[in-house]
């Protein structure tokens, strides 16, 4: 009997593939390491939300941490810097206020 189904890594390369076409890689990387960017507690209160052409990440934030969290962003761009492995990745992160 001939086997019709295709590997499970086939499938999910090429899954990985559609995906990396459609985001900027340096966004899937961001995403994933959010946490060690921010840390717990801003983790759970922001959300990087898209890297424009320019190259300013825009964050959604919590109200409550808002004036924090911009007065934060040159460390987040250096700790952004470290993941990706290469320095001046992005020009500015771009904060809005989440709609709760």
């Amino acid at each position: 009997m001939k086997d019709y189904f295709k590997n499970l890594n086939t499938i999910t390369q090429n899954i990985k593939r559609k995906i990396y076409k459609k985001k900027n890689s340096k966004f899937i990387i961001i995403m994933e390491k959010w946490e060690d960017i921010v840390g717990k507690e801003y983790y759970k209160k922001s959300n990087p939300i898209k890297i424009t052409k320019d190259q300013e990440l825009k964050v959604e934030v919590s109200i409550d941490i808002l004036l924090d969290f911009t007065y934060s962003n040159q460390i987040y761009l250096e700790k952004i810097d470290k993941v990706l492995g290469y320095k001046n990745s992005l020009k500015k992160i771009f904060v809005v206020q989440k709609h709760n």
